[in-house]
């Protein structure tokens, strides 16, 4: 009561004040941070290429076109290691190229056996600052582009993997096999579960969210994509017209689109909710 006596009514009702603020401002800053909507976003500009936009992402196109480098956020992946994802964007005029590049110290690219988890990249875009965690509830679902390494490079001959795999089994009265060697030792394949479709025309999957548990493949869709690995680095590229279809959004310059970003590291045992991620950026198509 001493120490209060010090100071005059005026002064502690404005100290009252001041704290008071500062107690909204942590609170704001907690929201803002909590859903991952950065008060003041980098942009990511697509500039005109000055030729045909380059699937192959080590071609010496995308050398002369200037990356944005961002943190990458670890998510429940004991021992992974800080890394940051490079991006870069062109546009023909019709289609949008966007860029990623990233560290990586092994190339992991087959998910044939229940130990292995592949390498994957991802982009995600919204038309609004939602939550950047899959999306929100209630608002348009955000969209999300995911290219898989096993897809592109991953090996599905059961034999490489298991040599000495052999079939022993389903054999119909008449002693016929009913499935394959390889069949049998592939159910999903045999059952037709897509994941395991090999006659993929492009390493990467159109996917929707509106929030955590809601994600769902978008069905057929006119992306390509192409990854590659050089000097530890893993590069991918993809690609799609700059007008969305089906429901996807528009890049234009009077619209421009929220995009975050996402990588995963199979020697991490990453997959899932376990990966790296950006928080929202700004992707704006450079103005004529």
């Amino acid at each position: 009561m001493q120490i209060l006596r010090r100071f005059t009514r005026r002064q502690m009702v404005i100290g009252a004040v001041a704290g008071g603020l500062l107690l909204v401002a942590a609170g704001l800053s907690v929201y803002q941070f909590g859903l991952r909507q950065p008060v003041a976003a980098p942009s990511i500009l697509v500039r005109q290429a000055k030729g045909a936009l380059a699937l192959d992402p080590w071609d010496a196109s995308w050398k002369r076109v200037s990356a944005v480098t961002m943190p990458l956020t670890i998510t429940s992946t004991p021992g992974a290691k800080a890394r940051n994802v490079s991006v870069k964007a062109l546009t023909d005029g019709t289609n949008l190229a966007i860029r990623m590049e990233w560290a990586d110290d092994s190339q992991d690219v087959t998910t044939l056996r229940p130990q292995d988890f592949g390498d994957q990249a991802a982009i995600q875009l919204s038309d609004q600052i939602i939550n950047a965690c899959m999306g929100q509830v209630g608002m348009n679902p955000v969209r999300i582009w995911q290219w898989k390494a096993d897809w592109q490079f991953g090996s599905r001959d059961m034999k490489t993997q298991y040599p000495n795999i052999v079939n022993d089994g389903f054999h119909d009265d008449a002693g016929n096999a009913l499935l394959t060697e390889d069949l049998f030792a592939r159910p999903a394949f045999a059952v037709g579960n897509t994941r395991a479709d090999e006659s993929k025309e492009t390493p990467v999957e159109a996917l929707i969210a509106e929030g955590f548990g809601t994600l769902t493949a978008a069905g057929p869709h006119p992306m390509q994509s192409q990854g590659g690995y050089q000097n530890g680095k893993w590069a991918v590229v993809f690609s799609r017209p700059l007008a969305g279809e089906a429901g996807d959004f528009s890049l234009t310059a009077a619209a421009p689109l929220q995009a975050a970003f996402a990588v995963w590291d199979g020697q991490f045992m990453q997959r899932d909710g376990m990966k790296y991620t950006t928080s929202w950026v700004v992707l704006q198509l450079e103005g004529k």
